[in-house]
């Protein structure tokens, strides 16, 4: 069981999955000092220090981001999963100055449906780099193993 974390919309994803998902992209955005200090930035020689717009890091499939950037990809793995495979989701990793929290936009075309889910979560307290809904979701999914309703797929 992998718990939707920091990203909405997994069971849309599944659903459309029983048909055919033509193509899944994530861009994530983040706030500059969220990417300082990460080795991508350092193996790729980018300073991101005098940003004053928004510029793309690294684009590819999830498994070639995740390689650059394997702490920030919880959110495209748990999406890779419940779709189309690491392989065929794109991801693009973004520094964005203009950003205090991290935004992810997921963008789904399938023979059934097309839809964008956008989501900007909000610290934790007790752990910044992680999202204060990521706990919760958790909460929820280990409530869900004991309920006799259950919501969602």
């Amino acid at each position: 069981m992998v718990p939707s974390g920091a990203m909405l919309g997994l069971d849309a994803i599944k659903a459309v999955g029983v048909g055919a998902i033509n193509t899944i992209t994530i861009e994530t955005r983040k706030p500059v000092a969220g990417l300082l200090g990460a080795p991508y930035l350092q193996k790729a020689g980018l300073d991101l220090s005098g940003l004053d717009e928004a510029v793309c890091i690294l684009a590819g499939s999830v498994t070639e981001v995740a390689r650059e950037f394997p702490a920030n990809v919880n959110v495209a793995a748990a999406l890779s999963l419940a779709g189309i495979g690491a392989d065929r989701t794109r991801m693009e990793v973004w520094a964005d100055p203009a950003l205090q929290r991290n935004l992810h936009t997921v963008r789904v075309t399938s023979d059934s449906s097309d839809f964008t889910m956008q989501i900007q979560n909000r610290p934790s307290a007790e752990n910044p780099a992680t999202g204060k809904i990521t706990p919760q979701s958790v909460i929820a999914l280990l409530k869900d193993l004991s309920t006799v309703l259950r919501v969602g797929t």
